[in-house]
């Protein structure tokens, strides 16, 4: 929050602002109040600067709630709009555009009072994010922007937007069982703790996903970080056990929607 500048009953702009700034998002009655030299109408200058905090955290919630659906709809709009008021105050945005607001929103409602019930409440947060932020890139044409040689002559194109996301629980899921408010499912599922890996892409229709094996995961990984193909089997390999790595790896990667097999004629 932005700490209140004293700059006299006539301020210049830059301090006025610094201190209006920290009046409306001071959570505490005493540190909302500026001096009623600065206002000038009919009302007391608190009322105005009362209506305006209203609408600046307004929008704020309402920024982070178009980004954290499943998560106002699993905790309710009234105890969102605590968190989302709580978050603003501590972290408000450093840019006017609001659309990419909110990035460090799950980390900050992790362990949040009264969400003791929901262990799963930030890993969901976290999921939302990755599909919001996603969902406002434009979807980029196969070759993506990293291209991988295999052993035989064929070369993968990744879709530029792949990203390999790790949770605790199987979140996919439960925003589905949450969006759908099948609560019989939701209670199965938050027991399910464990670890799930999931390959996220922007494509022509919309965000897509697919869940990864920890071979798969490693392998994607590797290949999107700069790895050659042998790195990238290696670190396959490393993250699963399995006879036949390369096999395994065949039959999950390269069906999938994320990459296009291009054959490479040989020399």
């Amino acid at each position: 929050m932005p700490a209140p500048v004293d700059a006299g009953p006539n301020p210049p702009l830059a301090a006025l602002q610094s201190q209006m700034a920290a009046a409306l998002l001071a959570p505490d009655p005493a540190a909302q109040e500026l001096p009623e030299a600065l206002f000038a109408g009919a009302h007391p200058g608190a009322v105005g600067l009362r209506v305006h905090r209203n609408t600046v955290l307004g929008a704020l919630s309402n920024a982070l709630r178009s980004s954290f659906k499943s998560v106002e709809q699993l905790v309710g709009e009234a105890f969102f709009d605590r968190m989302a008021v709580a978050y603003a105050r501590a972290k408000p945005p450093q840019a006017p555009q609001l659309d990419a607001y909110g990035a460090d929103f799950p980390a900050f409602i992790a362990g949040f009072p009264a969400t003791e019930a929901l262990p799963y409440l930030a890993e969901l947060a976290r999921f939302d994010w990755q599909l919001d932020e996603l969902g406002r890139t434009r979807a980029g044409s196969l070759p993506g922007a990293r291209s991988l040689l295999l052993e035989g002559g064929a070369r993968l194109h990744f879709a530029a937007s792949l990203r390999v996301h790790q949770a605790r629980y199987p979140v996919d899921e439960l925003r589905e069982a949450i969006l759908a408010e099948d609560t019989e499912a939701l209670a199965v599922l938050s027991h399910q703790a464990g670890e799930y890996r999931y390959a996220l892409w922007r494509a022509e229709e919309g965000v897509k996903l697919a869940r990864l094996s920890a071979a798969a995961a490693g392998f994607v990984r590797a290949a999107l970080e700069g790895a050659e193909a042998e790195q990238a089997i290696s670190a396959a390999a490393a993250a699963e056990a399995a006879d036949d790595i390369a096999g395994l790896l065949a039959a999950e990667i390269l069906p999938a929607g994320f990459l296009r097999i291009e054959a490479v004629a040989s020399a």
